[in-house]
């Protein structure tokens, strides 16, 4: 087997600079570490979520420059990924500045249980070195025998995909008997994660190598480590930990804003994000409201206040203004809430709202919220069973999250349970709707991981804006 080079880069869609930066970066630490050959991702010079922007002359303009710009990057050692043109996305080998486009197109991303595209690699006797086909196909008369196959997934992170998709790879590398690489991206790209957790099999079924998950990463692959040993992907909860620190981290990062704020008596998952925030951005600035509005116990202020100090999250109490004569109190002290937020720079952050099923938020409108909500979809037992020790789920709670999943799950009618769930008939209709419509984005993608390079905006941030 090749020492083979697989990277996993970070993107943002249409930020030619930083993700050609990143490739290259990557890459030369494969040179470094003995590559033959690099092994990048699809569509990691562009983006994967471009939206309209792939449309635009201006794009696909500054797409061939930064294409042929990273070629004059590339040294002997070829570099091989995917990108755009007419006829979809065509592989490209990137050596010796120069680039030798492929005749191997990459189909559409798969849906449903379809399986991901495979591609052998094969030695060549021409300037480019090596070329690529779809698996199953007869290779060229010039080549030698199969180096190894690459396989092509670019779906957004859900639970259960890793565990699947190394279940396919694995069986792939069983019936070749080659090695399989799976390159994917890593990393939030508009509204979706991308899992990164790129794997190499080796042809005798081990796992060589895992790259880390969501991050930016790299590894060479050689023939000298081609016994490993299988190593257990992380536990679904594990995954859905690391999707939310890594979704909000991403989404901190790209919006620009160095402090952020969110009211610490919205519900009872807000002091959960708190402590997610100061977890994964420990020099992030926070700042906490706590509004004054009847209905609050004192003890719950104070142990919220608590908290926040030993947290090291600034406090900043928001009262009712005398003058606001005919408005309503929560709705006032929500607008003041926006404003201070607006005044100070801050990037304004809700735990709970938007299609949430389970709570409706008391202090803070929807309309007012930040797109990112990054707990908004799970279910406050879910939350419990999550981050044990932190939240505790009250009996009521536990039992009308038990109703709707069984609603969710059976589809049954809430007729026959009527009697026996403290609310009306009614309600729960109106509950049983809102659960179906949006289960399926419940199960198939992270809770709530907006991950908009600006609040507020559609997918396409501000530095993708190109003029045609």
């Amino acid at each position: 087997m090749l020492k083979t080079g697989l990277i996993q880069p970070e993107t943002i869609p249409g930020h030619f600079p930083r993700n050609l930066r990143t490739i290259v970066e990557l890459y030369r630490s494969c040179l470094d570490a003995g590559a033959e050959l690099v092994l990048c991702p699809p569509l990691a010079l562009s983006g994967v979520h471009t939206g309209e922007l792939a449309l635009r002359s201006g794009f696909r303009t500054q797409h061939r420059a930064t294409l042929a710009y990273l070629a004059r990057e590339i040294a002997d050692v070829p570099l091989l990924l995917g990108a755009t043109d007419a006829e979809g996305i065509r592989f490209h080998l990137l050596r010796n500045g120069l680039s030798f486009p492929r005749q191997a197109v990459i189909p559409p991303s798969p849906h449903g249980k379809e399986r991901v595209p495979v591609f052998g690699i094969w030695r060549t006797e021409d300037e480019a070195v090596f070329s690529i086909a779809p698996w199953g196909e007869i290779p060229p008369p010039h080549v030698s025998a199969t180096c190894l196959l690459l396989r092509t997934p670019a779906n957004a992170w859900h639970e259960g995909l890793l565990e699947q998709d190394e279940e396919e790879a694995h069986l792939t590398a069983r019936e070749t008997g080659l090695p399989v690489f799976t390159a994917r991206l890593a990393g939030g790209e508009g509204p979706f994660l991308l899992p990164g957790a790129s794997s190499v099999w080796s042809g005798n079924e081990n796992l060589l190598k895992r790259l880390r998950l969501f991050e930016r990463d790299s590894a060479v692959i050689s023939p000298e480590n081609s016994t490993g040993t299988d190593s257990p992907l992380p536990s679904p909860e594990q995954q859905l930990r690391h999707a939310l620190r890594k979704g909000m981290e991403d989404f901190i990062l790209k919006s620009g804003y160095g402090a952020v704020c969110l009211n610490l008596l919205e519900n009872s998952a807000s002091l959960l994000l708190a402590e997610l925030l100061k977890e994964t951005c420990p020099s992030l600035e926070v700042t906490g409201f706590l509004p004054s509005l009847p209905g609050i116990p004192e003890e719950t202020r104070e142990r919220v206040q608590a908290f926040a100090g030993t947290a090291g999250i600034g406090v900043r109490t928001v009262s009712f203004p005398a003058k606001a004569g005919g408005l309503d109190e929560k709705a006032a002290i929500a607008w003041l809430m926006r404003q201070w937020a607006e005044e100070e720079g801050a990037l304004l952050l809700s735990s709970l709202t938007g299609t949430d099923i389970m709570t409706a938020p008391r202090f803070l409108p929807a309309a007012l919220a930040a797109d990112f909500m990054p707990l908004g979809d799970l279910y406050e037992t879910e939350l419990a069973n999550l981050f044990p020790g932190f939240i505790s789920p009250a009996p009521e709670a536990a039992r009308r999250d038990g109703f709707l999943i069984r609603l969710h799950r059976e589809h049954e009618s809430a007729t026959e349970l009527a009697n026996r769930f403290p609310e009306s008939e009614r309600e729960i209709r109106r509950l049983q709707r809102q659960a179906r419509a949006s289960e399926w984005t419940r199960l198939k993608l992270p809770p709530r991981l907006m991950l908009r390079s600006i609040p507020g905006t559609q997918e396409t941030p501000y530095i993708h804006r190109l003029a045609d």
